[in-house]
Order: C-alpha cells, then sequence, then structure tokens
C-alpha cells in the first residue's frame, strides 16, 4: 500500500477514536437500594469524574458537599441488583448553571 493511502487510513483512524472519547460527568458507585415501582436507585459512591472537551474549562463540577450516596432515577431497575458495581453518566440537557436532579438524566453502566 502506498504510503500515501496509508496515511490517510491512519488518519481517518485518529479521528475517528478521538471523536468516540467520553465527556461528561461520571459517577462510580455500588447499588445499595433499588426500587422497582419508582425506578429509584441508591447508589454508595466511591469515585467521581469530569471529563471535558479540550476547548472546554477544566475545572470540575462541584459536587456539593460530597456526598457518599445519590439516589438517581432508572428506566429498567429490573435489569439491576443490589451490590452491583455501576457507572453513572450525568446528562445535562439544559443551559441553566444549576445541576437540578430533576432535570437530569442518567446512563447507567455496569462495571466489573
Amino acid at each position: 500500500m502506498p504510503k500515501s493511502k496509508l496515511l490517510i487510513v491512519i488518519a481517518i483512524l485518529a479521528m475517528t477514536l478521538i471523536g468516540c472519547s467520553p465527556k461528561g460527568t461520571f459517577i462510580l458507585g455500588d447499588i445499595t437500594e433499588i426500587n422497582e415501582e419508582t425506578g429509584d436507585m441508591k447508589i454508595g459512591i466511591f469515585g467521581r469524574a469530569t471529563v471535558s472537551d479540550a476547548d472546554s474549562p477544566t475545572a470540575p463540577y462541584p459536587f456539593a458537599n460530597r456526598p457518599d450516596s445519590r439516589t438517581i432515577q432508572v428506566e429498567n431497575p429490573e435489569n439491576y441488583d443490589e451490590g452491583e458495581k455501576v457507572q453513572v453518566k450525568i446528562i445535562k440537557d439544559y443551559d441553566d448553571d444549576v445541576w437540578d436532579q430533576d432535570r437530569l438524566e442518567f446512563e447507567v453502566k455496569k462495571i466489573d
């Protein structure tokens, strides 16, 4: 394969991988309680992280009082069990500077 084609393939691959990097605010924890009727899931938090774009400010979101646990609402609580470790991506789809838990969305992934 000529060098020019190889360079193009590598450039496309690099751009694809850069576009797939996770961005957002995440919490890591163990599920301590699940209410299957309401969809509430209580998570004991053992880690927090904010990953941002290179162009955006690098200051992390200031979690108020850094709680040890957080209750979130999920669509399919029956898919999870108490004691499982999860990563929760916090999605804020509004422009206000205030983080209103009733307006936030959560993507939950099981981790090992």
